[in-house]
């Protein structure tokens, strides 16, 4: 009985949800990021350390207009900015830039079967990563780069229903009403 129970907990349900990516994970990615050197590297040597929005997607074309916005906020004189962008926007037209953001996450229904099944709790654990990266470039010479991201996501979400499967039906009732 107690083997039969214990089963139950893999009859939850699970959801993987990956931003496809040459990366394996955040380490490949931030390896391969520190590889891409201003001043040093062309575009060309940029999409071969797997940086390129056409043929490993997830990254989006940004025009000398949107490496504007993205910098230059109204609050920040643009000699805060590092020379390599103020370069960029001198350059206008010959400027441009990629930001790409890659996602891998896995997210599992933990607890009680009989709880989540009956709508009393439902516990999910979320673990994963992010990395974000945006290249500015000048032609084809890479001037600027920076990036962020979460190398470890872990979060859990708790949802309680002390009414169990009743918890929504008055919601239901009374939009069925309307």
């Amino acid at each position: 009985m107690t083997a039969l129970l214990s089963a139950c907990g893999s009859l939850l349900p699970s959801e993987q949800a990956t931003v496809g990516s040459v990366f394996r994970d955040y380490g490949d990615a931030e390896s391969r990021y520190a590889q891409a050197v201003p001043g040093v590297t062309n575009r060309p040597e940029l999409f071969s350390l797997g940086f390129d929005p056409l043929a490993n997607g997830n990254g989006r074309l940004l025009s000398f207009l949107d490496v504007r916005t993205m910098f230059i906020q109204p609050n920040i004189p643009i000699d805060y900015l590092p020379d390599s962008l103020v370069t960029c926007l001198q350059a206008k037209e010959r400027c441009s830039g990629y930001a790409f953001e890659f996602t891998q996450t896995d997210t599992q229904r933990v607890g009680s079967f009989w709880a989540d099944v009956l709508n009393f709790r439902k516990n999910r654990e979320m673990k994963g990563w992010t990395f974000r990266a945006v290249f500015v470039l000048v032609d084809d010479k890479l001037v600027h780069k920076v990036s962020n991201g979460e190398p470890q996501i872990r979060r859990m979400q708790v949802e309680r229903n002390p009414l169990g499967p009743l918890q929504g039906a008055g919601e239901y009732l009374s939009d069925q009403l309307k």
